[in-house]
């Protein structure tokens, strides 16, 4: 007869808590729903007067400023210390910022641009040294300034050499630490070639569509030709843009706003469509009020796919896309196993549900508290690798000892709590407890 062993044995014990996901949509930095905040530049602003107009639910801000004063001149000091305040109020209410400085605001591109290209590259200049200078949160900065409602088309100033100057330009005086978005794949196209796309070199470059679903070409963003008839950097058709689209956006983020279909087309109205294309464009923000006659049908539209998780059955569409909108992480497991000398080392495995990814730095951190003691270690993962649809486990080594086990998550460069989508998350997610228990072995 062989045993197992002779006696009971006292062992460490990590018993999981649940782990499910929830349906919530979270206010997580970097992602999400937005709202446009307009700001002529000349003009103060009043924080206190402006904070009652945040909403809720809003965890990014299009912050849209308007410098058609300065059309004809530089941006003046009074100017420039209104951006700085501007930027300061969002940073303080916790609202990243998609920044897009606009000269005209009523569709008429080239008439409220400047007169001459030089001044629109001061201009760029002066936005640049303002976001060098100071702390911000802007995330997306959208568009080159010229053209109707600062969305890249109706302007003088778009044609290559024009839009070669000006990111030229950008990329020397903004920094590295936000992305600069242009309109059309194919304006993404005319400044960065074949060769830095197939190996990825975006440097920084992104797209937004203000166009989604506003016909099958978002409204002339895609074109008619195929690739090889229409060349590089010219618009493709619909498929092939689609994607170069989804290529590009699972490594940088992708936003922009939904607009009511002006074709013909029941395709624009099924559920399984519409978030085909968004998980497809990988779509990390949305205008949460532009157009209200889409959003408002999203809302009555239930969610009732066969392959998705069943607690987003019956769901709104326009609850399950808020809810996917970005990176969504949820754990899905946690286990423990000691090793030598009073250590264990935790696996904790993550998964990524959303449209998108993590574009930012993050610190995830593991925790073992009592009442006496508190016990912190980071655990080892990079969230910015785990795509869409995958999962992806982080290692962490810690001293044992009894307690309650969580798992805190931030944004490294200012401390933001990003919470994981499962139940009962808050700025701490529950993994479970870890005691000593007597484990009764038996006879072999």
């Amino acid at each position: 007869m062989n045993w197992k062993n002779m006696m009971n044995k006292k062992r460490w014990i990590f018993r999981q808590g649940e782990l499910a996901e929830s349906r919530s949509c979270l206010e997580n930095p970097a992602r999400g729903w937005y709202g446009i905040y307009t700001f002529p530049v000349q003009e103060t602003i009043n924080p206190e007067e402006l904070r009652w107009s945040l909403r809720e639910g809003e965890s990014l801000a299009l912050v849209l400023l308007d410098i058609y004063k300065y059309r004809s001149m530089p941006l003046d000091e009074a100017a420039l210390n209104n951006i700085r305040d501007i930027l300061s109020f969002f940073v303080h209410y916790k609202r990243d910022v998609i920044l897009r400085p606009v000269y005209d605001r009523e569709g008429n591109g080239r008439e409220c641009e400047p007169d001459t290209f030089e001044l629109v590259l001061e201009h760029i200049k002066q936005i640049g040294k303002v976001l060098s200078d100071m702390k911000h949160s802007v995330f997306v900065f959208q568009g080159m300034l010229v053209g109707s409602w600062g969305e890249m088309h109706d302007s003088r100033y778009l044609l290559p050499e024009y839009m070669k100057q000006i990111w030229n330009c950008m990329q020397q005086c903004c920094g590295n630490d936000m992305y600069l978005a242009v309109r059309t794949p194919a304006q993404w196209r005319t400044l960065r070639n074949e060769k830095e796309f197939s190996q990825k070199e975006y440097a920084g470059l992104t797209l937004f569509d203000d166009g989604i679903l506003g016909s099958m070409t978002h409204l002339g963003t895609f074109g008619t030709m195929t690739r090889e008839a229409a060349g590089w950097d010219q618009a493709w058709m619909r498929k092939e843009e689609l994607e170069f689209i989804s290529c590009l956006t699972a490594e940088v983020p992708c936003g922009g706003e939904v607009t009511s279909c002006i074709e013909e087309d029941s395709r624009m109205y099924e559920e399984e469509f519409i978030i085909n294309e968004l998980r497809s464009m990988h779509l990390t923000y949305l205008d949460s009020t532009y157009d209200r006659k889409v959003l408002d049908l999203w809302k009555t539209i239930s969610w009732n796919c066969p392959g998705d998780s069943e607690i987003w059955q019956n769901s709104s569409l326009y609850e399950y896309i808020g809810g996917h909108l970005g990176y969504r992480l949820t754990v899905t497991k946690a286990e423990m196993r000691p090793l030598r000398r009073g250590k264990a080392e935790f696996v904790i495995e993550i998964e990524n549900t959303g449209f998108g990814k993590m574009f930012q730095e993050t610190e995830l951190f593991l925790t073992v508290e009592n009442e006496n003691e508190i016990r912190v270690v980071s655990v080892s993962i990079n969230l910015r690798e785990i795509q869409a649809g995958t999962r992806k486990c982080g290692k962490a080594v810690i001293d044992l000892m009894e307690g309650r086990v969580f798992l805190k998550l931030q944004r490294k460069k200012d401390g933001r709590i990003i919470r994981f989508a499962n139940k009962y998350s808050a700025d701490n997610l529950y993994l479970g407890s870890l005691h000593r228990g007597t484990v009764h072995l038996t006879e072999e």
